[in-house]
């Protein structure tokens, strides 16, 4: 299996290999790498490692040394409070460190610090988008009627993995028809054998550690069918509108209740639906046609950290139950 690193941990080390720990002492600003050893057996089959120094180097460490020696390290530095993440083993710490963990105070602020990305964090994110986005455009070129939703889906991971993507950010979905309706349609297997229907794909790279995610439909034949053409067109004025609307300062769920109206005026003028809009929008009917929330927030995961900040509920409603976020949006979010 190809080794997944935990996405806090490269976010404060920014090192992808197995078996490495890291801690930084507050008191004398000192960052260090716990390098995981290879022995050298080990390195027969997975080659030789970086020396501590290259490894200390090239992440930006104070200093480095073996996992073996977290204990004795950490111990010389006589620390009142060791701050771990819960999920993470702290058996290299010892008994002697043991009476100083504090597990609990470390996740939230480093889950908010997450969602607000630098300028390096923004450029990564481009680049795995402009790999999805470029492998989206082929495919929309190369379908064709009689072909598998699993070359759809396999043509994507090639194209990414070519760019020097690292993996997929989440499994990828290559949906025709009513599969499409399928929220996490994770069968990838049926016949494009319909013209007059629409393939959707859900696919996105990883590069770098940063995912990206985009989902985009077009028809399985040359031209949309004229219902497909309506239902398209309502979806893609609902993200004109939102891309318009947000901003500094507006509120994640608003975003959401913009999207609704617009899909509830077009499917009203199509005839759809029927009675007063805000009858329509009080009950939630949008919600039956559009049962995700809009959007979620992106970075080192794919569905990432942060969107119910502490004490923030999620609204028990149909169309509402299911955002990924609730908060005011800001900058560099």
């Amino acid at each position: 299996y190809e080794f997944h690193q935990d996405s806090n941990f490269y976010y404060l080390s920014g090192v992808c290999e197995p078996g490495f720990a890291a801690a930084y002492d507050i008191a004398s600003d000192t960052a260090i790498l716990f390098v995981n050893h290879v022995s050298a057996d080990e390195a027969v089959w997975i080659g030789v490692p970086p020396s501590l120094d290259a490894y200390r180097v090239a992440h930006g460490f104070d200093q480095a040394h073996y996992t073996f020696d977290v204990e004795k390290v950490l111990s010389t530095l006589k620390p009142s409070t060791i701050y771990t993440l819960e999920y993470m083993n702290t058996e290299q710490l010892g008994t002697s460190l043991a009476s100083a963990i504090n597990h609990r105070a470390l996740l939230d602020p480093l889950h908010e610090a997450r969602v607000f990305k630098d300028e390096f964090e923004i450029d990564v994110m481009r680049r795995a988008n402009r790999i999805s986005s470029d492998a989206h455009v082929t495919l929309m070129k190369e379908t064709r009627l009689g072909m598998n939703e699993a070359e759809v889906r396999g043509r994507f991971v090639g194209l990414v993995l070519s760019k020097n993507s690292m993996y997929e950010a989440y499994g990828s979905i290559a949906a025709r028809g009513r599969n499409a309706a399928v929220l996490h349609y994770t069968k990838n297997n049926q016949l494009l054998d319909n013209a007059d229907e629409m393939i959707l794909v859900d696919a996105g790279a990883t590069f770098e550690n940063y995912a990206s995610d985009i989902t985009r439909t077009w028809p399985v034949g040359p031209t949309f069918s004229p219902l497909c053409r309506d239902i398209y067109e309502i979806v893609l004025d609902m993200q004109k509108q939102v891309i318009q609307a947000c901003g500094p300062n507006k509120q994640w769920e608003d975003m959401h209740n913009l999207a609704n109206r617009v899909a509830a005026q077009g499917l009203l003028k199509l005839g759809i639906l029927h009675g007063p809009i805000e009858a329509i929008l009080d009950n939630f009917v949008v919600g039956y046609f559009m049962p995700h929330g809009i959007g979620h927030l992106i970075g080192i995961d794919t569905h990432d950290v942060g969107g119910y900040p502490t004490g923030t509920e999620r609204v028990n409603k149909p169309g509402l139950r299911y955002l990924r976020a609730r908060r005011e949006m800001l900058p560099n979010m």
